[in-house]
């Protein structure tokens, strides 16, 4: 390389440090802003400030593109969530291991410092976490891409006065890490049984000269991926890197897996960005015509149904509970008056929440 590109090379390198130097302080008084905004609330009860998604695609829907869209997503949506600790230090309960979806889910919206977060067993025991007051919200698993809304999760919303205040996609990559970040360099490879089944066709492929061990959590699979040199973990980047591994193998989930979106769910229910979801079970009377009659209500008035899905109400022989989102605000003037009027007409009718439309 000649003298000139080596000393244009150079003062772009000097430009990149001072545009970092920049990015510091920026961040820094986002987070004067956001702890500020902590100040004021006092002792109010926290609220989720739900167009945070909505900003997000904004913002990358406006960007140049200069810098890839999915990495430009990624680095909003931790300052966002760096941010919302700061604004909000609550307790959150998700259910599942440390390194899992649930943590992992939790992670994204409430800040990779994990010092607020707590693991429950089932989505059960996290809501009641949430109604016992000892947390302000639980993140729980909500449906899934091969099953739909989880019947378990929305048994336990029925038997409590919580609401979905909003709803997360799945986000929960795994990739091989070590502590060299060297795929060569590795001879195990340690995880647990369910990451195990999401990974089972990378694993397929080089079981022939990596043994695979599995443990119980991931944090055990990091532990002793960090310290046998010549072993590995699966976990997600950001939860390796919490232990001191580094990506040795990038995206190893089986494209086909069944993916989970987490609800997360509070005392309070959700204010409105104008582009909601609202989430409701109902079961009918024991007649011809019932659910149609129901479905009439909404049809009537205009209201937009985008899923419905039957299920074996629990507890009661050849009886079915409906679970129904529609399009709007619980608050809307039209699902009001529909509600209003099925109450009338259902056995059982629970709003399980209003939530930003993904």
């Amino acid at each position: 390389m000649s003298d000139a590109p080596v000393r244009e090379a150079d003062e772009l390198r000097r430009e990149m440090a001072r545009i970092d130097a920049r990015l510091v302080a920026i961040l820094d008084e986002r987070a004067r802003a956001a702890r500020r905004l902590g100040e004021l609330r006092g002792e109010h009860a926290p609220t989720l400030p739900v167009g945070d998604h909505a900003a997000i695609r904004d913002l990358v829907d406006r960007s140049s593109g200069e810098m890839p869209r999915d990495s430009l997503r990624a680095i909003l949506r931790e300052v966002f969530a760096a941010g919302l600790l700061l604004e909000l230090p609550v307790k959150v309960a998700f259910v599942g291991p440390e390194g899992g979806p649930g943590h992992s889910a939790a992670r994204g919206r409430f800040g990779s410092d994990g010092s607020n977060l707590f693991s429950a067993e089932t989505s059960a025991d996290a809501l009641e976490e949430v109604s016992r007051k000892r947390a302000e919200f639980a993140v729980v698993p909500f449906e899934t891409s091969t099953e739909g809304p989880l019947q378990s999760t929305i048994q336990a919303l029925m038997a409590r006065d919580l609401r979905i205040t909003e709803v997360l996609d799945d986000d929960f990559d795994l990739h091989l890490m070590s502590r060299s970040g060297n795929l060569s360099d590795v001879e195990r490879i340690y995880a647990t049984p369910a990451d195990h089944a999401l990974c089972h066709r990378f694993l397929d492929g080089v079981a022939s000269r990596i043994a695979v061990v599995q443990v119980k959590t991931p944090r055990m699979a990091c532990q002793l991926a960090v310290e046998e040199p010549r072993a590995a973990a699966l976990a997600t980047e950001s939860f390796g890197a919490l232990h001191g591994l580094a990506v040795a193998q990038r995206g190893v989930r089986n494209a086909d897996s069944s993916r989970v979106r987490h609800a997360v769910t509070g005392p309070r229910p959700s204010g409105r960005t104008g582009n909601e979801a609202t989430s409701f079970v109902f079961s009918v009377q024991d007649a011809p015509g019932s659910l149609l009659d129901v479905l009439r209500v909404f049809a009537e008035r205009g209201i937009r149904l985008t899923k419905i899905q039957s299920h074996p109400a629990e507890g009661a022989s050849w009886s079915y509970l409906f679970y129904v989102e529609a399009a709007g605000h619980f608050t809307d003037r039209a699902l009001v008056a529909a509600f209003e009027e099925i109450k009338r007409m259902t056995r059982l009718f629970k709003l399980l929440g209003s939530y930003p439309s993904r």
